[in-house]
């Protein structure tokens, strides 16, 4: 019966040491073939350069009344957690992706040509790579942009911390625009109610009062100026005073709100303060050529030391 025989490959520090000092000469040529190879592919990579921005939220952003510049002395200056969440939605919205694609020529500046399958999932997923926005530990949001070229890096990271004002004073005027026609309705059919109201109270008006406007008649009834009796007034006719005076005062509640829908719809509002602006970076950030060298060789060693190993492993076992 034929035997069953195990290769067993044990790297304890002495077997290790003793295949090093045995293929010493196999390994500094993989070390030397490891470091040249790796060299010239990280000198083939196309340098990257980064410019940042860090920014934070205003109390615009979450807060309605400010909208209007009602603040108090404790109003805080920055936004909360709340508001930077949704400054990252913004600098991830179609608006600021279209604008630098757009203004940038993104899809010729990365190199996808037009023919290329594909083109705008690709062109994506370069902009998520090249361009990041993030939280920072201390609530604000730093603006990170990648690019060969440093100018644009710079340029690209101040005008994308730019257009989030933009973005939502367009989103803000656009809510109020909308709102604007709605409340005018809404307005419009309280102000006919007023008048209808109006028209009917001075038809049953009592005799000697008809030179009162029905806004001052309920206050007139009041002070008792006129001297009349009250059992004058019919019930009908206090009833249309009652009502007349609430449907006065949904008037002006109307109106209040009409002025804060047109400051909505023509203010424009800061949402964010830049703390840095980005700079034309002197320094590449990527590659890191030193490490891709140094990874490169190690890994490339330890590889060859196992194989080694086992090859002479299996050599032992066979004689």
């Amino acid at each position: 019966m034929k035997s069953t025989e195990t290769v067993h490959f044990k790297p304890d520090s002495i077997n290790l040491i003793n295949l090093v000092i045995r293929y010493w000469k196999a390994l500094l040529i993989t070390a030397i073939a490891a470091v040249a190879i790796s060299s010239i592919i990280s000198l083939s990579i196309t340098p990257l350069f980064r410019s940042g921005v860090v920014l934070y939220p205003t109390t615009n952003v979450v807060e309605s009344k400010s909208l209007v510049g009602i603040q108090s002395r404790a109003t805080a200056i920055f936004g909360d957690e709340t508001a930077t969440e949704k400054v990252l939605q913004i600098l991830g919205s179609d608006q600021i992706k279209n604008y630098l694609v757009r203004k940038y020529d993104l899809i010729k500046h990365y190199g996808i040509g037009e023919k290329t399958k594909y083109k705008y999932t690709l062109l994506a997923t370069r902009m998520n790579k090249y361009i990041i926005s993030r939280k920072t530990q201390y609530n604000s949001i730093e603006i990170s942009v990648l690019d060969p070229d440093p100018d644009i890096a710079s340029t690209m990271a101040n005008d994308i911390a730019r257009q989030v004002d933009t973005v939502f004073n367009q989103i803000v005027k656009e809510a109020g625009r909308k709102s604007l026609i709605a409340i005018n309705n809404s307005y419009n059919e309280q102000l006919n109610r007023v008048r209808s109201l109006e028209d009917s109270i001075k038809i049953i008006i009592p005799k000697g009062s008809s030179s009162v406007y029905p806004g001052n008649l309920k206050a007139g009834m009041e002070n008792s100026n006129w001297g009349i009796a009250a059992g004058q007034y019919s019930p009908e006719f206090l009833r249309l005073i009652n009502m007349f005076e609430s449907e006065n005062k949904n008037l002006s509640d109307i109106r209040s709100r009409i002025t804060e829908a047109k400051m909505l719809a023509e203010q424009d509002l800061p949402y964010t303060y830049i703390i840095n602006t980005a700079q034309v970076s002197e320094k590449k950030a990527l590659p890191k050529r030193s490490l891709i060298v140094i990874a490169s060789t190690l890994s490339t060693l330890l590889l060859m030391t196992f194989i080694l190993g086992l090859s002479d492993s299996v050599v032992k076992n066979e004689k």
